[in-house]
C-alpha cells in the first residue's frame, strides 16, 4: 500500500510540476497555392529569372481558346518582370509552338488574352524581379 501511494505522490508531483510549461512547435511553413490552376513562384533577387513555376492542374483548350495569367507579389517593395507560356495559334485544330510573352512590371499584372488553342498542357509562369529584392509571388 505504501508502494502505491509512493507512486501516486509521484506522478502527481510530475504532472503538477509540468503543467506550466507549454510544449508547442512551430508549424512548418507552406504557401498558398493561387486559384484558378495558379501556383507559387519566385522572382530571385537581383535581376535574374527564377524557375518556371507550372500550375497545379492541366488545362485541356479547344480551337479559339484565349486565356490569361495574372500575378501578384507578396511584397509591396519588389516589383515584379513575368514571362507566361502560352501557343501561337487559337484557332484550328492545332495549336502550334509553344510561345513564352513577357508582361508586368509592378507588383501586380494581367497578361491579356493569349492565344491557348486546342493544347491539353500545365500553364507556367516565371518571374523576374526588377530591383535587389526579390519575392514570392502568388499567380493564376
Amino acid at each position: 500500500m505504501k508502494r502505491t501511494l509512493t507512486g501516486l505522490a509521484l506522478c502527481t508531483f510530475l504532472a503538477l510540476s509540468s503543467a506550466g510549461v507549454a510544449e508547442a512547435a512551430a508549424p512548418a511553413f507552406v504557401p498558398p497555392t493561387a486559384a484558378g490552376c495558379g501556383g507559387t513562384g519566385y522572382a530571385p533577387p537581383g535581376g535574374g529569372w527564377g524557375a518556371v513555376s507550372n500550375s497545379s492542374c492541366g488545362l485541356a483548350g479547344s480551337p479559339g481558346l484565349k486565356i490569361s495569367y495574372s500575378y501578384t507579389s507578396r511584397s509591396d517593395a519588389s516589383p515584379i518582370h513575368a514571362s507566361a507560356k502560352h501557343y501561337t495559334t487559337a484557332a484550328g485544330s492545332n495549336p502550334g509552338p509553344e510561345k513564352w510573352t513577357e508582361f508586368g512590371a509592378g507588383t501586380r499584372g494581367d497578361s491579356g488574352p493569349l492565344p491557348w488553342g486546342n493544347s491539353l498542357a500545365m500553364k507556367s509562369i516565371k518571374f523576374q524581379s526588377i530591383n535587389v529584392l526579390g519575392a514570392i509571388v502568388d499567380w493564376s
